[in-house]
């Protein structure tokens, strides 16, 4: 069977939490967070070596147009689309597949989480697809927990399934993002993986799903006017997780050991960055470190001295600064 692979870039995103570096008009896919690539960039390419390049879309909001055509001269215009509201990312997908047809099979990907070993990833997504296309299944990427992480997801999968290593395993329950002795538990137990919002599927999967969990999106697209803006004017914000992953019966997963971050926040963001003996990252020659230890400096233009502080992590842009202690950062957003 010959089998269409495509892949659906999803860029939204609020840019509230790389405050002061991201905005609501800049957020945080198009930043140059760990390297001279943006996040956008990095998965783009990433996309564009799992499946022919003609065949990766983005979806996107049409508030970051200038952003979408200077970062992705390479991408065809017409595989851009633009929502014109932001409604999570149900809609996204529904908004994506509906430009494809029924028997092509997809790879979703967020527009900004980091990937260290994309050649171990590679076999495995062609084993999504594959079962993707064959199985009627819609496979998601875990990760094995490298710790107790309380700002993920997780996925369980029966023990006696894990002994067999017969990929994908069969989902048994999603959980939501636990405590810490929670998170603790499920590491323990060696059944839990970290849900990685990458989700593979055969296009007609996925409109079966939408019809049977979230059928007022499924009307929306299928039995309507083709009107998008009366589209998403009717449509509920939900995320894919909450309409229809934990809800169907027929999701499977493929856990990988690989080195995988979502990048939600700075303290993300340091744990990923080289660092000098005492645990100090700057990002100019400019900084100056000074009797401190694990502390943080993004900036390029300023010149800035730590001394004699811990756990510090400090962002500078243009004429706002942050100042806040390391392990805090996910409040960013309340600001």
């Amino acid at each position: 069977m010959h089998i269409t692979e495509k892949a659906i870039i999803l860029a939204g995103g609020s840019g509230k939490r790389f405050w002061p570096r991201s905005t609501e008009e800049k957020p945080k896919q198009f930043l140059q967070l760990m390297s001279d690539k943006s996040l956008i960039q990095e998965t783009f390419y990433r996309a564009r070596r799992l499946v022919a390049a003609p065949n990766v879309y983005v979806v996107a909001n049409a508030n970051h147009s200038k952003h979408i055509y200077d970062q992705l001269t390479k991408l065809p215009k017409e595989n851009i689309i633009f929502e014109p509201t932001a409604k999570n990312t149900a809609a996204a997908i529904a908004l994506g597949i509906s430009k494809m047809n029924d028997d092509d099979v997809v790879i979703v990907m967020p527009s900004d989480h980091f990937i260290r070993d994309e050649k171990n990833l590679q076999p495995f997504i062609h084993l999504a697809f594959k079962s993707a296309a064959e199985k009627d299944v819609i496979v998601t990427l875990g990760i094995y927990p490298s710790k107790p992480e309380t700002g993920y997801g997780y996925m369980e999968v029966d023990k006696e399934l894990l002994e067999t290593w017969n990929f994908p395993f069969k989902v048994k329950r999603f959980h939501e993002k636990p405590n810490l002795e929670t998170a603790t538990l499920y590491v323990e137990s060696g059944n839990f993986f970290w849900n990685s919002g990458i989700f593979i599927f055969k296009v007609s999967t996925m409109w079966n799903a939408f019809k049977k969990y979230m059928p007022d999106l499924y009307k929306a697209f299928k039995e309507t006017d083709w009107d998008i803006k009366k589209i998403y004017e009717s449509l509920e914000s939900i995320s894919i997780d909450y309409g229809v992953m934990e809800k169907a019966d027929n999701v499977a997963v493929i856990p990988l050991n690989i080195e995988w971050n979502d990048v939600g926040s700075w303290d993300a963001v340091y744990d990923l960055m080289p660092k000098d003996k005492n645990g100090n990252f700057k990002e100019s020659e400019d900084v100056i470190f000074r009797n401190a230890q694990n502390c943080a400096v993004f900036d390029k233009d300023h010149h800035v001295v730590v001394s004699h502080l811990e756990d510090v992590i400090v962002v500078i842009e243009g004429k706002n600064v942050l100042i806040t202690k390391r392990g805090t950062t996910q409040d960013v957003k309340n600001l």
